[in-house]
């Protein structure tokens, strides 16, 4: 990899293009091309076989979770919502998304403490990750605030971490640093990657 490509400066550049690019999608693009994601998820076995899915709250222009949040919740799944706190991401179950979240930090719909049982990292069986943009050698471009690195670090090897985003999220090649963490899947609109 080049030497500029490590440069944080190109990754808050990438970061950029590719959230204009994502924002740039109409309400009705992403909200089509979310229930096709969804749709390829929950016919993973990796879904059919989970009980504890660690999963976040769509924000801005993400293709659209709440859609799997329902489903796994309607498949009697345990559902875990992270919330920010200080410097790093706790963990709670959730079951109704309009009794149980708030906004929170960033204006991301965060669990209630008070409303929520406080969930186990070693608990999860399947993680779905955010980010702004992924590769095909699965590398992850995150949002800068390296809380899903921190977390991902304290993740059983057996546990899989699976992105879902847009095929226009998807880039050549993701600049990294020996703290970034991969992620084993990535699913799109139009096609699945799996490192297994």
């Amino acid at each position: 990899m080049p030497p500029f490509m490590k440069n944080n400066n190109y990754k808050v550049k990438l970061r950029k293009e590719i959230q204009k690019l994502r924002d740039s999608l109409t309400v009705s693009q992403r909200e089509k091309k979310s229930k096709i994601i969804a749709d390829r998820f929950i016919k993973t076995s990796k879904y059919i076989n989970a009980k504890n899915i660690l999963i976040y709250y769509p924000f801005r222009s993400e293709v659209d979770t709440t859609i799997i949040i329902e489903r796994a919740i309607e498949d009697n799944k345990n559902i875990v919502l992270p919330k920010v706190d200080n410097n790093k991401l706790k963990l709670f179950f959730v079951d109704s998304i309009p009794s149980q979240l708030e906004k929170g930090s960033y204006n991301i719909m965060e669990p209630i403490e008070t409303a929520c049982k406080e969930a186990n990292i070693k608990e999860l069986d399947l993680l779905v990750v955010p980010g702004v943009g992924f590769d095909k050698n699965f590398n992850r471009l995150g949002y800068g605030g390296g809380f899903y690195d921190r977390l991902l670090s304290d993740i059983k090897g057996d546990v899989k971490k699976i992105a879902l985003c847009f095929d226009l999220q998807l880039v050549a090649a993701i600049p990294t640093s020996e703290h970034d963490l991969k992620v084993d899947a990535i699913i799109t609109e139009s096609k699945e990657y799996y490192s297994w």
